[in-house]
């Protein structure tokens, strides 16, 4: 799957994330991942009260089983990797890109990307009856890669960089505002210094204690209902203790560089997946090779490669002539979907084929995401009048079905449609999110009244022309702004496309501009963008995945900078956001339908501000070659590759 999509997980191979951050990733066509897990399948839990649900697709395959390695049987599988092999640190990354999951291994895991997640490096948990701390029983006998043995301390170890290294960019994830592990704040280590953030952490406060060789203890702030998603994620991988010394009383057996690096006597990096780290290379590839000493079944595969290929059409065409085995994603432009025959019907993921020109055939799946695609504005650039004129330039059916052939549902929202609040007794996610978006059911705010304000499948250019014209813009003062995209993505350009010559006839001038994901998210974080295309996919099926970014907690730490000082910000609508996320979500002892009033508030919020522009809940898709034994994943869509063979 892309190395484009983030979030909430941010990829290795498409460039450094913040996990303080929004970002995401842009899909050619249907939002593929590059198997690292963000999007599910939005369709496997009922979603009206964002529990896991079945979302198993009645399979029961783990990779994290008590059998024994059975070696590798043969064969190198060839993938492609969308961008640049940034890092191997999955505290700086979101611990994903090109083959985090094959190297990597956290303590939970989601088996062939399907929900709910299963033990991995653990025999199993328990839970204390105020469902705050976790007491995991490790497995023993798992051996790392350098040939050391998993005990409780790297847990600590791992967890703790993630919470207080200077090179986590992902410190939101455990010690932010969802899922918090117990610590103390000191405001003063940090500047400004009126106000704690997650980098006031005082070093060595974090709850998290080896009991003993194999006991790991962590203790949250509150209760947490998709802890056991997010420590699944990437980001939580564990790596040998002391590996590093960036956080306090680890001095570090190797320097940072050395540990993250191949060059030299490399590889020294060392972690607990069934593959290995051979060698890498930022703008080439990253090889692995199979892991004799892996504690659970296989790997029958040789070894992994994936190439850096940035362009959809290229990869297609390496696919296309069997260079890769694998392609994840078809490039909108390329796409037919009279091509397409779906043959069988595994819970959430619809498998088959897909039919080139030239007859050839290919096996084929999909399966709907939980991600969400989106402009995002960057608000200490662009004033709200300028953010508006986009949203009523836009129309989110057409771009679903003219720019993406009909890969995705229309997006009037950040949370995507099956984990959207539900207010109504057996009410589907999807039947809110759509009554919603429609007609403004159980709004929350004056803005959100009627339903989407900036019109629903349709496109109003005399309402662009009238807010420009509110705020002094005309004929003789235009407003230029430059629009950046992912390099090699036709379907974020064509989106940007589609729009220029709307905007042109309400004073706004837009140039289009192109960047790698890397330096999108770079210049995201340096806030040297205007507006970009990124998409988002969730770690877990809850909508404060997206929401925690989104209500004006820390501005200066996201994307969009909205309410930080100077910004282009409305302080009513901040204050109203901000009021509904502390009191009915954050606050101790809130119901799930205090809950569902605050998601609501702060996506009717994002309405009148306009920081993000969503336009499209993709499908993921895969083909692969008969050659491949390989399942469609499901859920979350990461997929460790120690049972794939080849047949060549």
């Amino acid at each position: 799957m892309p190395e484009k999509q983030t979030r909430r997980r941010f990829l290795t191979a498409a460039g450094a994330g913040a996990a303080s951050l929004l970002a995401g990733c842009g899909s050619d066509t249907s939002t593929p991942t590059d198997g690292s897990g963000d999007g599910s399948d939005g369709s496997s839990g009922d979603g009206s009260d964002g529990s896991a649900g079945d979302g198993s697709d009645s399979s029961d395959e783990s990779d994290g089983s008590d059998g024994t390695s059975g070696g590798s049987a043969g064969g190198v599988l060839n993938m492609m990797a969308t961008g640049n092999v940034q890092t191997l640190d999955p505290i700086n990354a979101k611990g994903s890109g090109a083959g985090y999951n094959q190297y990597n291994k956290s303590l939970m895991n989601f088996p062939d990307g399907q929900y709910p997640p299963e033990p991995a490096l653990v025999n199993g948990y328990e839970l204390s009856e105020d469902g705050r701390t976790y007491t995991f029983d490790l497995k023993e006998g798992v051996t790392f890669h350098d040939g050391s043995e998993l005990t409780a301390e790297d847990v600590v170890y791992s967890y703790r960089r993630l919470a207080e290294s200077e090179n986590s960019r992902n410190q939101d994830d455990i010690i932010g505002e969802t899922m918090r592990i117990q610590h103390e704040r000191d405001a003063s280590l940090t500047t400004p210094s009126d106000e704690a953030t997650a980098d006031d952490i005082v070093p060595g406060s974090l709850a998290v204690e080896a009991v003993d060789d194999y006991t790991f203890e962590m203790t949250l702030a509150s209760p947490f209902q998709y802890t056991l998603f997010q420590i699944a994620g990437g980001a939580f991988a564990i790596l040998p203790a002391n590996s590093v010394g960036d956080v306090e009383s680890y001095d570090g057996e190797y320097s940072y560089n050395e540990f993250f690096s191949t060059a030299g006597d490399g590889p020294t990096f060392s972690a607990l997946g069934p593959f290995q780290v051979d060698s890498w290379t930022k703008g080439s590839q990253i090889q692995l090779s199979a892991f004799d000493d892996y504690y659970g079944e296989g790997p029958e595969l040789d070894g992994i490669t994936y190439t850096v290929v940035s362009d959809g059409q290229t990869r297609l065409n390496r696919f296309r002539n069997e260079s890769a085995h694998i392609l994840e994603g078809i490039p909108t432009a390329s796409f037919n979907p009279e091509n397409v025959s779906i043959e069988e019907q595994m819970g959430n993921r619809s498998v088959g084929t897909y039919t080139f020109g030239n007859g050839t055939e290919v096996n084929y799946g999909e399966i709907p995401a939980l991600t969400t695609e989106y402009l995002v504005f960057n608000t200490l650039e662009v004033p709200l009048a300028v953010r508006r004129a986009f949203a009523y330039a836009m129309n989110q059916h057409d771009i679903a079905e003219s720019v993406y052939k009909g890969t995705g549902k229309p997006a009037y929202h950040i949370t995507p449609p099956a984990p959207y609040p539900t207010f109504e007794e057996g009410q589907s996610g999807e039947a809110s999110y759509d009554a919603h978006a429609e007609n403004g059911a159980n709004s929350n705010t004056e803005f959100g009244a009627d339903g989407y304000p900036y019109g629903y499948g349709e496109t109003l250019l005399d309402e662009a022309r009238a807010v420009m014209e509110e705020a002094g813009y005309g004929p003789d003062n235009r407003f230029s702004i430059t629009a950046t995209t992912i390099s090699g993505d036709s379907g974020y350009r064509q989106v940007f496309t589609r729009l220029q010559p709307k905007l042109n006839s309400a004073y706004i001038d837009m140039e289009i501009t192109e960047a790698s994901f890397g330096t999108i998210i770079s210049n995201a974080i340096n806030g040297s963008m205007e507006v970009f295309g990124l998409g988002d996919g969730m770690e877990y099926p809850g909508p404060q995945n997206f929401l925690r970014f989104l209500h004006g907690s820390n501005p200066s730490t996201q994307f969009t900078r909205w309410g930080a000082e100077d910004s282009y910000y409305t302080e009513e609508y901040r204050q109203i956001a901000r009021e509904a996320w502390d009191e009915n979500y954050a606050a101790e002892g809130t119901t799930a339908e205090d809950h569902a009033e605050a998601f609501q508030t702060v996506e009717e919020i994002n309405w009148a501000s306009m920081q993000e522009l969503p336009f499209l809940h993709p499908i993921s898709q895969r083909l692969w070659h008969d050659s491949v034994d390989v399942e469609m994943y499901g859920v979350m869509e990461n997929q460790t590759f120690n049972q794939v063979t080849l047949d060549e």
